[in-house]
């Protein structure tokens, strides 16, 4: 006898996006028949922390919110903690935080990390992550490269990976195969084929990998409430073009949020088309650009023609910015959210020492969507800079924003791509994923209506929702800043902790220390 199961650890959220982290189960016997069991999880996101809709009460004030994973996980310093149900491996589908940032602070919780399998982008960009957080190569967990189209065998589980278009390069869903169920984990996708880095969605991939029936099929129902045409990496050239012929002799400021490469890309591709330099200020798109590199992938390349990049350093580069004609130049920032502290911002507040705005050259242009939660710094932002003149535009006034996530039409057509016997929608708030589960009941699909906390059991025979304790109710776990502004001199409250005792991550003896990667390659 074999078991298959689902279990929704978080991402299924009432309000929220986030935390998104799902841990599949298969029970067997070998051929010897000795009980077994490969316990996989998929992702394992954080979710920021919200003071008007918590997710749970106790978590109001808190920073960063994720699922509790004590009973999955081995706890480094403490051979007396047995988990219930041992994770042997995780696979990632990409490096947003909502999907892999809660690594990283389990390490520094004192739990140890099984093998991480990943693409390169996705491994090299979750290495950079585990260095800012003060992590020393000897505390990181082994991490194995994967490509799409070749299986990894876990036991009797077989998991292939498959391209899909999102906002960062190398997003992939998977193919679970087992003997008892097969189980579709679409990821975080779309179907743009104009996304630059890439790879994109290929539908005679898909098909090729996804050759047996679909038991279960877990779908991003993130854009499931609009039902309306995509917004294309392409429609955002074109609109940047058309920025530029409206506002001659303009040098364009473009907040990009970090994470969201392909946007960055675009941006590159209008001012290599332009013949502008492209100039980029913020840490997180320095790290990203980096972790390009060494991934072997670079912005000329990606675009196709010569691109003039200058990161946006103190100095030279600074004044070399200033003394150019404004018309030669675009300039990406990080900020479009109005946190402190981001390039856009301290350029705003008159803090910069490498930007200096200016209404009577600039134009600045937000790439970028209205995040939940940070809505009001943002508005606040775009006031300020519209009272000091500022021509200010956003996806309110120009298709200036790809949609990251694929709208009603395309998670249609991917339904009736993979025809599963059943559809559970995830990676949304209960309203997004009850917005997927009508539109796909409509056009007759069986749906799966399920939230954190909840077991889903698989066969090819049926699938079911299961009655665990945790039931619709998830153990999750929340942190609160005390004080400082990066890892290694943050002070953390851990919220619903029995004990409630603050614990102090560990400060890297040498934070300019070349850290080796770890990462293999899966042959």
């Amino acid at each position: 006898m074999s078991a298959l199961e689902w279990h929704i650890l978080g991402g299924n959220n009432k309000y929220s996006i986030g935390a998104n982290s799902g841990l599949c189960v298969y029970e067997y016997k070998d051929e010897n028949g000795k009980s077994c069991r490969k316990a996989l999880l998929f992702d394992a996101g954080i979710l920021p922390g919200e003071q008007h809709q918590p997710e749970d009460p106790a978590l109001k004030d808190s920073d960063t919110v994720f699922p509790d994973y004590d009973k999955f996980l081995y706890k480094a310093a403490d051979p007396h903690h047995k988990p219930k149900i041992p994770i042997d491996s995780i696979f990632l589908t990409h490096n947003h935080e909502d999907h892999a940032g809660a690594l990283p602070l389990l390490i520094l919780m004192g739990y140890k990390l099984p093998k991480i399998y990943a693409t390169p982008y996705t491994a090299k960009r979750l290495e950079q992550e585990l260095s800012n957080a003060g992590l020393e190569p000897s505390e990181w967990p082994e991490i194995y490269t994967i490509a799409p189209g070749k299986p990894v065998q876990e036991g009797p589980v077989n998991v292939t990976a498959f391209w899909v278009s999102h906002s960062t390069p190398q997003s992939i869903g998977f193919f679970i195969d087992t003997p008892e169920g097969n189980i579709l984990h679409t990821g975080d996708f779309k179907m743009d084929s104009s996304v630059i880095w890439g790879p994109s969605f290929s539908e005679e991939q898909f098909k090729r990998i996804v050759s047996k029936p679909v038991d279960l099929m877990l779908l991003d129902s993130t854009g499931a409430e609009q039902d309306k045409k995509m917004v294309t990496e392409q429609d955002m050239r074109e609109a940047l073009h058309e920025v530029i012929a409206q506002n001659p002799g303009k040098r364009l400021v473009v907040a990009v949020m970090s994470g969201y490469e392909e946007n960055l890309a675009s941006v590159a591709k209008v001012a290599a088309e332009e013949k502008r330099t492209l100039w980029v200020a913020g840490s997180a798109h320095e790290q990203a650009l980096s972790a390009l590199k060494d991934t072997g992938m670079t912005l000329s390349d990606a675009v196709g023609a010569p691109v003039d990049l200058r990161i946006l350093t103190q100095g030279k580069q600074a004044r070399d910015l200033a003394e150019s004609v404004p018309k030669n130049s675009i300039v990406v920032v990080t900020g479009s959210q109005g946190h402190a502290n981001s390039a856009l911002t301290r350029a705003i507040e008159g803090n910069s020492n490498v930007l200096q705005l200016d209404p009577a050259k600039d134009v600045i242009v937000f790439c970028a969507p209205s995040m939940p939660g940070q809505i009001g710094p943002r508005e606040k932002m775009l006031s300020t800079l519209r009272d000091r003149g500022f021509k200010v535009l956003t996806h309110k006034d120009m298709p200036l924003y790809p949609y990251s996530h694929a709208r009603l039409p395309e998670i249609i057509d991917m339904v009736k791509m993979a025809d599963p016997k059943h559809v559970l929608p995830i990676h949304g708030s209960l309203k997004l994923r009850e917005a997927c589960a009508a539109a796909l009941e409509k056009m007759g699909q069986k749906v799966l209506r399920s939230d954190n906390g909840d077991v889903i059991k698989v066969s090819h025979r049926s699938v079911k929702s299961t009655e665990p304790e945790t039931k619709g109710n998830a153990p999750m776990i929340g942190f609160k800043t005390l004080q400082g502004t990066s890892w290694s001199d943050r002070y953390y409250l851990q919220v619903n902790a029995p004990q409630k005792q603050p614990a102090k991550p560990p400060v890297p003896a040498n934070r300019n220390k070349k850290h080796k990667p770890k990462i293999f390659n899966v042959n």
